[in-house]
């Protein structure tokens, strides 16, 4: 099942970093550092508590892909992963993704209101 209005529903086949038969690893477009995705089953789903055992399987895969493809590339020291669960933060019923944020000595993570996290005045 696709929602029209969901940008993980609709997402451009070019951006695809890697997929399997239930879900792709695509870049996060605002991303937080170098080389962040998220990893999205195919199926309009909003909460992990939902999907199915091959797909919950499936995207714990494409993680370790992710991880493994952004050690390659970008060798941070380490990653921040999580993700919001069904509707959070007065969002409507959102497509459930997992972020995967390299995190790097040098960079601090400044988590934004994606993460409940209020901007400081």
């Amino acid at each position: 099942m696709t929602e029209n209005n969901c940008p993980y529903c609709n997402f451009d086949e070019f951006d695809i970093i890697d997929k399997n038969e239930f879900g792709v690893i695509l870049p996060e477009p605002n991303a937080l550092s170098k080389g962040h995705c998220v990893i999205i089953p195919l199926r309009h789903v909003s909460s992990f508590f939902d999907v199915t055992d091959k797909e919950r399987k499936s995207l714990m895969s494409l993680l370790e892909l992710a991880r493994n493809e952004l050690q390659l590339r970008h060798q941070p020291t380490g990653f921040h992963i999580g993700f919001n669960d069904g509707s959070v933060f007065g969002e409507a019923s959102e497509h459930l993704h997992i972020h995967i944020i390299p995190r790097y000595d040098d960079q601090p993570l400044k988590l934004d209101a994606r993460w409940g996290m209020l901007s400081e005045a």
